[in-house]
């Protein structure tokens, strides 16, 4: 068992997370304003799957429950101490100002001199009480969607532009949700261009399970018998807390695919994601199936976690995930941020500057093994009830 602090923080999460963000209910927010609209023709929108996603309809999908507004620092320099003191920090008035934030549950000490925000230097870290080491201090992935602030698809020249941002901002591997908008054409194309791997999402919908074949058509067909860029396959998104099927469902899917992708020459990691308290609950129907374990790991909806806080939250997150399933699997964190703009969640409080520092301290710690949310503003989606959902576009701070 994990220290109860610990406990409490990620598992506890699991009724803040009714806020949901929900990166699942992403894909389905995009469609809000073409419904309205009735622009599907206009936008050209590829859907992924006409029987499993049923996008072709453009149906207005439920309210979510968060929120944010957007203003973004500019790129300065910065002095950021990590230490393992537990005093409580008062926020820095300016994000040209040295910024120092204490986590209240880490075991790293070291001083990152940034050139830029979150130009990070690697520091160390390690972790009693789990086999998995949590790697910190450099950004392994972001996610990225290519919709337009309309819900658009993007054209191939403003995805070739935004990956190679992507590259250049030090990231080695970018999150697709699903493979919809051409993604794999466009966002494949140019990630191979400048080195990136891809975390491939197969979409699962509020029409269940069925039917995403597709999606996994669309890989097996783009990448010909080649997956030495796919880092690994990601089936679902939180299917299980949005309802859209069951564990038991859930793992027979994520079966079936490995199948699929294995008679296609796949040979990597196949997995899926869930709120913390979602696996937990499942992991009896899970673990079995996971070559690795993965969550979607968000501080903020935590009430009781501040932005100075985020980066010992992920990282003593992503040390419980390890003691889910048996066997040693890898973890990761397959989403996490903190909004820009929106109405504060008890102690977390989106912001500008409240959202460069919990970035950085989620780098900092658990940098190696996180998933950012992510590359832009998705201004394509409901605020939701806390006005926050289009606001966690971060990638201006790693300039």
């Amino acid at each position: 068992m994990v220290a109860a602090s610990i406990l409490s923080g990620p598992i506890a999460a699991g009724a803040t997370y009714n806020h949901r963000h929900a990166q699942g209910a992403f894909h389905a927010l995009m469609k809000g304003s073409e419904a309205a609209a009735g622009e599907n023709a206009t936008c050209g929108y590829t859907p992924i799957s006409s029987t499993s996603c049923g996008e072709e309809q453009l149906i207005q999908p439920p309210p979510m429950t968060s929120s944010v507004s957007s203003s973004h620092p500019t790129s300065s320099a910065v002095v950021i101490s990590i230490s393992t003191s537990t005093a409580p920090l008062p926020p820095p008035t300016s994000t040209s100002s040295p910024i120092t934030f204490a986590p209240t549950s880490s075991n790293v000490t070291s001083e990152l001199a940034l050139s830029g925000p979150l130009s990070l230097l690697s520091s160390s870290s390690s972790s009693s009480g789990s086999s998995t080491r949590i790697d910190p201090g450099s950004p392994w992935c972001i996610t990225y969607s290519p919709y337009t602030s309309t819900g658009c698809c993007m054209t191939s020249s403003a995805i070739s532009s935004d990956i190679a941002s992507i590259a250049a901002k030090g990231f080695s591997s970018v999150r697709l949700y699903s493979t919809d908008c051409d993604a794999l054409s466009a966002v494949a194309s140019a990630a191979a261009i400048h080195g990136l791997k891809l975390v491939l999402g197969i979409y699962i919908s509020d029409n269940g399970i069925s039917g995403v074949e597709d999606q996994v058509s669309d890989i097996t067909t783009h990448f010909e018998g080649d997956y030495s860029m796919v880092e690994m396959v990601v089936v679902g998104n939180e299917a299980i807390f949005n309802n859209y099927c069951s564990g038991v469902e859930l793992a027979a899917h994520i079966s079936s695919v490995r199948a699929t992708l294995q008679t296609a020459g796949y040979a990597g990691p196949v997995t899926t994601t869930e709120p913390m308290s979602t696996l937990q609950a499942n992991t009896a129907d899970l673990c079995d199936v996971l070559d690795v374990v993965g969550a979607n790991i968000h501080a903020f909806f935590n009430s009781d976690i501040t932005a100075s806080q985020a980066g010992a939250f992920v990282s003593s997150s992503l040390q419980e995930l390890a003691t889910f399933c048996p066997g040693d699997k890898e973890v990761y964190n397959f989403e996490t941020g903190w909004p820009s703009a929106g109405d504060a969640n008890g102690k977390a409080v989106p912001g500008a500057q409240e959202q460069q520092i919990a970035i950085t301290a989620i780098v900092a710690e658990a940098g190696a093994r996180s998933a950012i949310v992510s590359f832009a503003d998705d201004l394509w989606k409901a605020e939701g009830d806390l006005g926050v959902e289009q606001s966690w576009g971060c990638g201006h701070l790693f300039d």
